[in-house]
């Protein structure tokens, strides 16, 4: 099966038909392995969109004149695996985010430029704005979704504590052995949604209030067995 021939149908019910495999209620290792094969196909059908996204966004950053690091990924097999079991009435067609790129900028206002010109240039299919609106565990950055040759690549727009504060919570999830980058209340959460909101406070300039310096050292302490020495 080739990612030219692939359809939206077909796409889906792959989708349907690994969702019953991990609720083990799909026994047929045919129709698995059909399923299997139509999403490496869907998941390879991205590869040259996300090429061209990422060119197009390097053009874009440097027509803004901003000092930026550019990256791309493809969502892996086994983490498409996992957005489909946890978002269940999700049609794996409609997935948004199997191809992305990251910028990471020097400010919210060179955020805000790019994401200005991204909008100018591509058709927007997709839109969150966790800086104005943060999620619950503290994640902060700008989504947009835009279209390559009729795929969804996500751009992700992070300032460097933004990416930084990102990137701790992914090796506290690697080494606590829970994915901490969702919404919850685990005590490691709550002490880094307490840090990113301080951390906002001072990269625009603001100072951080004592209830919430305090708030952040009592935390600390009850997120400290879960810490690893030195990475927080």
């Amino acid at each position: 099966m080739t990612a030219v021939n692939i359809s939206s149908s077909q796409v889906n019910k792959a989708g349907s038909r690994i969702r019953k495999f991990l609720r083990g209620e799909l026994e047929d290792r045919a129709q698995l392995d059909h399923a299997i094969r139509v999403i490496e196909a869907f998941r390879a059908a991205h590869q040259y969109p996300l090429v061209k996204a990422n060119n197009g966004l390097r053009s874009m950053i440097s027509t803004e004149r901003c000092q930026v690091e550019v990256s791309q990924r493809m969502k892996r097999f086994m983490t498409i695996l996992d957005k489909l079991h946890r978002e269940p009435t999700l049609a794996l067609s409609r997935m948004q985010d199997v191809g992305g790129c990251r910028a990471i900028l020097s400010s919210v206002d060179e955020i805000r430029r790019v994401e200005a010109r991204l909008r100018k240039r591509r058709p927007v299919v997709g839109y969150s704005d966790y800086i104005s609106n943060p999620r619950a565990s503290g994640y902060r950055g700008v989504h947009v979704v835009v279209e390559y040759d009729s795929r969804c690549i996500e751009i992700q727009l992070r300032t460097r504590l933004m990416h930084l504060w990102a990137i701790t919570v992914e090796r506290q999830s690697a080494l606590i052995g829970e994915n901490l980058k969702q919404d919850g209340s685990h005590d490691v959460q709550q002490f880094m949604a307490a840090m990113s909101e301080a951390m906002a406070l001072d990269e625009s300039g603001q100072a951080i209030p004592q209830t919430l310096l305090a708030s952040i050292q009592d935390l600390r302490l009850r997120a400290d067995p879960y810490l690893a020495k030195g990475t927080v």
